[in-house]
């Protein structure tokens, strides 16, 4: 499943979608309607993944209203799904220029830090936001403070913001899902299949990853017939991704090896470890 890097995970939630103008209070000018225009014009083509059209839209907001910081936050997301990371990062500190308590600006350039490996800098930025108290997407940036301590090699404080990122908003699929990853790791199978059927609720509903992780893990809790139903929902589901043929391969895995070790008279079940090779799915 191909994704850009964090993208999927971190950038997409934090575009604004609220109303561009700087001051709702005070009459806008014809320049700052029109910004207004090509702003949600733009917003609606980013999260429709329509990148270069956002970057039209997002331009011509600019070049209308050019103080605005939500209007530069959503152009540096567009610059960075057309692959412009640093003109992304460049609109990004404007936009921090501007206002410099948009935590979703900080999110973003956080994100982006983290990915470049420059740690200290995102961490200084995603800090920031931990401070704001009225943030609505908390629960998100707690999840990149647990992707940003996994890079830096800390599991401990990594499951703490998972945790904390749950707590915030307890259908927040993406971290379900990297706890059963966490749990899986640490062989930890009960509760790693508690986090994958979490995973495949609100939002994630319709992604097979979340389910597949599932079939893996009931097999390495050798419950063999509950993983077979699991495997074969994913084929019914998802008959277009790859997962399709993955569950397929799974289900022979599953009869080869009850055929094998019901001829030997022992029905242990070998540990898989496959879930370090399954990317995080593009939520």
């Amino acid at each position: 499943m191909k994704y850009h890097g964090l993208i999927g995970l971190f950038f997409l939630s934090a575009i604004l979608l609220t109303s561009c103008a700087s001051n709702e209070l005070a009459e806008k000018s014809v320049e700052q309607k029109k910004a207004e225009l090509y702003y949600g014009q733009g917003t609606n083509e980013l999260i429709k993944k329509n990148y270069s059209q956002a970057l039209v839209n997002l331009l011509k907001a600019k070049e209308f209203d050019p103080k605005d910081a939500q209007i530069r936050n959503n152009l540096g997301m567009a610059y960075y799904f057309r692959e412009q990371p640093e003109l992304a990062e460049k609109e990004l500190l404007k936009a921090l220029d501007l206002d410099n308590k948009n935590s979703d600006a900080l999110v973003n350039l956080g994100s982006i830090y983290m990915e470049k490996k420059r740690y200290k800098e995102a961490r200084e930025m995603m800090e920031q936001v931990a401070l704001d108290l009225t943030y609505s997407a908390q629960f998100r940036n707690y999840y990149n403070l647990a992707a940003l301590s996994l890079k830096e090699g800390d599991r401990k404080e990594a499951f703490t913001f998972l945790l904390k990122s749950i707590k915030e908003k307890d259908d927040y699929c993406q971290a379900h899902f990297k706890l059963g990853e966490l749990y899986t790791e640490e062989l930890k199978f009960k509760q790693a299949l508690s986090s994958f059927q979490e995973a495949t609720k609100g939002t994630c509903v319709n992604e097979p990853a979340p389910h597949y992780q599932q079939a893996l893990t009931l097999m390495n809790l050798n419950r063999y017939e509950q993983a077979r139903m699991k495997l074969k929902e994913i084929m019914g589901k998802f008959p277009q991704t790859r997962f399709n043929t993955l569950a397929s391969l799974q289900l022979k895995k599953i009869s080869n090896d009850i055929r094998e070790q019901t001829a030997k008279g022992n029905l242990q079940t070998e540990i898989i470890k496959e879930s370090k090779t399954i990317e995080s799915p593009n939520f």
